[in-house]
């Protein structure tokens, strides 16, 4: 590996690649699995036009533990549904299946607490879910008839630079050409005083297709964002929703929360956003676009986001996500829900304004996938 691109590092005899001559036997070595992926945003497509499937994940936070089970066991709910376009008036409309939601099992947890998955994205034909308490990332799966799925995990990657035990907070993940683009919140840690505890989850992590990853410092890019944003220290902005869009060639941000004051957990809760910039490959250039929402409610934030097949990355699908009276430790009183709308990322115009999710329950991933697909038959060859 080096500082600018990951390269077959395992050379055997003759200068063939150990890596290489077991992926031509196994077909994969993502992790060391024999299967390959068999999801596709291209598979989203029904069979009516401009119709697509999507899925979303939750991060149930404390509420993850399944407290029925006799052994510490956590859950994610992953939820199906379509969305439609109305090619005359470019406006769009969602079912949410929610009798087809599945429930993803885990027994990994950190400190008691596990299965929080904050996203969702299909890499080299796997979908993939990463755990913002634990810093795994885990493969989703499906039964052999496509009606239900399951987990396992295949990485755990650490805080900043790696030398801690400390499970990385997981909040986005993307990928640009050819590589998993993996990142947090972009704010530093800080005290309750406000100063800085530590700025691990300034750091990114990049992985190729084979598992091998690296750690990138992701200071600058934040910064570029937040100074774009007007939000200089102590103001800060939170991410949980970042793509790379290939057909612009762009990042496009959108962040959670976005505040010109100093971190507070109380206040926080009502500083979302309905901003976006969009920021060139090589951070020097961005726009910031406003997203016309019907809602101005500032508990509203952007926690994950897809663009839509055949729109050329102009359209996207998006999570927002309330947490309400959550900053403390009493569960009964914290109310989470969550929304989903379209719009033109490009000028802010909303194809669907704000569809709330009926079960309230604080989604954080979504990606355009087929979740019905069936697995291909695993040869024993």
């Amino acid at each position: 590996m080096s500082s600018d691109s990951l390269h077959d590092s395992g050379l055997g005899p003759g200068g063939s690649s150990l890596r290489g001559r077991l992926s031509s036997k196994i077909g994969s070595t993502f992790s060391g699995v024999l299967h390959g992926g068999y999801f596709s945003v291209d598979g989203s497509k029904t069979n009516i036009d401009n119709q697509f499937r999507f899925a979303a994940v939750t991060d149930l936070d404390q509420l993850s533990r399944m407290k029925e089970e006799s052994k510490m066991t956590y859950r994610s709910l992953l939820m199906p549904g379509t969305i439609t376009r109305n090619k005359d008036t470019n406006k769009y409309t969602m079912v949410m299946e929610t009798a087809d939601t599945r429930t993803l099992k885990t027994k990994h947890n950190e400190a008691g607490r596990g299965a929080e998955f904050s996203e969702l994205t299909i890499f080299d034909g796997r979908l993939l879910t990463f755990d913002d308490r634990t810093g795994e990332v885990f493969e989703i799966m499906n039964t052999k008839d496509g009606k239900d799925s399951f987990v396992a995990p295949r990485y755990i990657i650490t805080e900043g630079e790696g030398d801690t035990d400390k499970g990385m907070k997981w909040e986005w993940s993307t990928t640009k050409d050819g590589f998993l683009y993996m990142g947090s919140m972009g704010k530093e840690y800080t005290n309750p005083d406000g100063s800085v505890a530590n700025v691990n989850n300034l750091w990114i992590t990049v992985m190729d297709t084979h598992g091998d990853f690296r750690r990138i410092n992701w200071t600058d890019q934040y910064n570029f964002v937040r100074n774009a944003l007007g939000c200089p220290s102590p103001g800060y902005v939170i991410h949980e929703a970042i793509n790379w869009s290939p057909h612009m060639r762009k990042w496009v941000f959108m962040p959670r929360r976005i505040s010109s004051d100093a971190y507070n957990d109380v206040l926080d809760e009502k500083k979302g956003s309905n901003k976006l910039v969009i920021v060139d490959e090589s951070f020097t250039k961005f726009e910031v676009v406003e997203v016309n929402m019907a809602s101005k409610d500032g508990l509203h934030g952007f926690s994950s986001f897809a663009f839509v097949p055949g729109t050329k990355d102009r359209h996207a699908i998006a999570l927002r996500t309330v947490e309400e009276d959550c900053a403390g430790d009493d569960l009964d009183v914290c109310k989470q829900r969550s929304y989903i709308v379209i719009f033109d990322v490009l000028t802010g115009e909303v194809l669907m304004d704000e569809v709330k999710i009926e079960e309230n329950m604080k989604f954080e991933g979504v990606e355009f996938v087929n979740m019905y697909t069936k697995p291909p038959a695993l040869s024993s060859s």
